[in-house]
């Protein structure tokens, strides 16, 4: 349907957002140069099954997972580098995460591997100076999506603890949408995936701090999308801050992690527990 296929078409919606991608990878580059990093360390056997780690300096420090979007399809956690800078500065280990992509996996295999990879982080950061017990993950477009999902699944008391915030910028949180747009001839939803995979449609409980923020600019969908998480939250009554960002869109969203000087890095930071 055509309506839909606007609502997820970024390029178009946002002709500068290259100019933005590229500025990404030359700070990544720069980053993956000049910080301390294990590059491409594998928490499972598949060959997207990545992680990129850039250790704190101290021992016990908060842990900051990054989860990228693409719509399940595209990017790769090297375009995101740097974001690591501002964190590790400001004391945090920080972990990058990729997962195999769509159509070679489905949905749920994505799912599944980023579940996977939290499981990982916890059992093994403490080697990146990590504390396990203070992780808090941030995710971007269907990166929040991954967020949720991680937050959803059932996990052991003492592994559920150990998230301390969940940071969702940018999310889709309903399939329903996507899986009548062009973005489903890569992604094959059927009707059951939507209805059993959608965050929207799970159940909320015990969940960390959560911030749940998308750009002003950003379409009509995507807002909608976060408005609507955001009152799923309010309604479980599990704490979270709903945040409409100016003059921001799909792209500069996920730049504002880039330097400290900014309301959202402060309010991350503070969730983190450094300065």
């Amino acid at each position: 349907m055509k309506e839909y296929d606007d609502q997820f078409n970024l390029r178009k919606r946002h002709p500068l957002g290259r100019v933005h991608i590229l500025v990404n990878e030359l700070q990544s580059y720069i980053a993956r140069k000049t910080l301390d990093r294990s590059i491409d360390v594998s928490y499972g056997n598949s060959p997207g099954e990545k992680l990129d780690i850039f250790p704190a300096q101290h021992r016990d420090a908060p842990v900051f997972v990054f989860i990228h979007g693409g719509y399940f399809r595209a990017l790769d956690k090297k375009q995101y580098s740097y974001i690591a800078k501002p964190f590790v500065e400001a004391g945090c280990a920080v972990a990058l995460v990729n997962y195999d992509l769509a159509p070679a996996v489905s949905v749920k295999d994505i799912i599944e591997q980023n579940i996977k990879a939290f499981l990982w982080i916890y059992e093994n950061i403490d080697r990146w100076n990590g504390n396990p017990n203070n992780i808090v993950i941030c995710g971007h477009s269907v990166g929040a999506f991954l967020v949720a999902k991680i937050l959803t699944f059932e996990w052991a008391p003492e592994i559920r603890q150990s998230i301390n915030g969940a940071i969702m910028l940018s999310g889709l949180y309903d399939l329903t949408k996507m899986r009548l747009s062009f973005l489903n001839e890569s992604l094959h939803l059927s009707e059951d995936d939507v209805a059993s995979l959608s965050p929207i449609f799970g159940n909320i409980q015990c969940f960390p701090k959560a911030i749940v923020a998308v750009g002003e600019d950003e379409t009509e969908e995507f807002i909608d999308q976060s408005k609507r998480y955001a009152g799923k939250l309010q309604e479980a009554n599990s704490p979270y801050e709903y945040l409409l960002l100016k003059d921001k869109n799909h792209y500069t969203v996920s730049r504002m992690l880039s330097n400290r000087n900014n309301d959202l890095m402060r309010k991350i930071l503070d969730i983190c527990g450094v300065d």
